[in-house]
């Protein structure tokens, strides 16, 4: 009993310590991973309790399920090494699904999750710009306050852009919980912060992502408890974000490319490619390449060689140049593994939405999150995406009864 007890000390305090280094040292976090894991199957307790939790919460299938068809797509694939990468990418959406089922989900570890999760983002930003005000000091332009010369030393400003929406979205409910106003004052504070660095990160998406997500925020939980001492910090925390937007628009306006995009109709010359017609003239080619991939997809390791072929037919040097993927995780999956591989991926984001109040508020909005920067970015295409949506549906993806506020 004091041995299971230990170990089930060992395994929180693993956790929490993942979620802590996620953003700052993914390595660690993995590691972290792997030792809940090998403690979870040499303890036979825990690994019946494992499988029998698992066995229980049917939304967690999915992920797995959506794994084994990727393994599956090996069948009909020729490029074997770029289908091994692909799963070696995504293989956290079949393992921790399973491996955090060992877990019993109560208020403290979940609080102790979201406060660790806040805090390695803070340490990252910090570290962030620390790394950038060094390199100013010594030489570099401004710019390196800005996208991805401001996060390249963790990772693509995408996936930090959307960690960052995650921690605005657990700061929030971390003043929910509070009725000390101290604290809820410096949530507000917090969530400035992190505001403002989604907007020197200038991921696009994500900046829409954070003030929307706010204010599903605010429609989901109003009614529980949030009343009207959340209308002033709130306030605070929508206007120095809007003033923080407008002053830094100036530095870095990745906007104007959206703006000059839609008032324009014309064929955009290949020269003249960027980021946000770059994407357009992608999603075109990829749309085109369903009618002969909608059924069973490319195959695990070749939709990237089919895009790039696409791409050289239609003269697009831009995108087979950069060999580009389709910016799109819906056309993704679509690609890569027909209509079965789209169903899969749209019911894992919108089944706990089919029935709100079985699932955690987090996760819905988590979900909503990713769903988002989905449009824009084929999310498990990087190992940064793929954990962050296995980790959250595993931590969160537990229906209320066995999972608390």
């Amino acid at each position: 009993m004091r041995s299971t007890t230990m170990l089930s000390n060992l395994k929180n305090n693993l956790l929490v310590l993942s979620f802590m280094l996620f953003s700052v040292f993914l390595s660690g976090a993995i590691a972290c991973w792997i030792i809940i894991g090998l403690i979870t199957l040499v303890n036979t307790e825990q690994r019946k309790f494992m499988f029998s939790n698992f066995k229980k919460e049917k939304y967690l299938w999915i992920l797995p399920l959506f794994y084994l068809l990727h393994v599956a797509g090996l069948l009909w694939t020729v490029n074997y090494n770029q289908a091994g990468l692909d799963l070696q990418i995504k293989l956290t959406l079949f393992l921790l699904p399973i491996i955090l089922s060992s877990y019993h989900f109560d208020d403290r570890l979940i609080n102790k999750v979201r406060r660790y999760f806040i805090g390695g983002i803070l340490v990252s930003c910090a570290l962030l710009l620390i790394i950038a005000t060094r390199r100013f000091l010594h030489g570099a332009p401004f710019t390196v306050f800005f996208y991805s010369e401001l996060s390249s030393a963790l990772m693509h400003p995408t996936y930090f852009s959307m960690y960052l929406n995650a921690a605005l979205l657990f700061v929030f409910h971390e003043m929910l919980l509070s009725t000390h106003r101290r604290t809820i004052w410096m949530g507000a504070a917090i969530m400035i912060i992190l505001f403002v660095f989604i907007v020197l990160l200038s991921a696009r998406t994500a900046e829409a992502t954070a003030f929307v997500s706010l204010f599903v925020m605010v429609l989901l939980y109003w009614r529980k408890k949030a009343g009207f001492r959340f209308v002033y910090p709130l306030l605070m925390v929508l206007g120095v974000s809007v003033l923080a937007q407008t002053a830094l628009l100036k530095y870095s306006n990745r906007f104007a490319q959206v703006g000059n995009a839609i008032q324009t109709n014309e064929v955009v010359a290949e020269a003249s490619y960027n980021s946000t017609t770059g994407r357009l003239e992608i999603w075109r080619e990829s749309v085109t390449m369903l009618s002969h991939y909608w059924m069973v997809g490319t195959g695990t390791g070749d939709v990237k060689d089919e895009l790039n072929k696409t791409y050289h037919e239609n003269n697009f040097s831009y995108g087979y140049e950069k060999s580009l993927n389709t910016h799109n995780q819906y056309l993704q999956s679509f690609l890569t593994l027909g209509i079965l591989g789209l169903v899969l991926f749209v019911l894992a984001i919108k089944f706990p939405w089919l029935n709100p109040s079985s699932y955690h508020p987090l996760l819905l909005i988590l979900l909503f999150i990713f769903a988002l920067n989905c449009l824009t970015e084929s999310m498990l295409e990087a190992q940064r995406g793929a954990i962050f949506f296995a980790l959250m549906i595993s931590i969160f993806g537990r229906k209320i009864k066995t999972l608390k506020h």
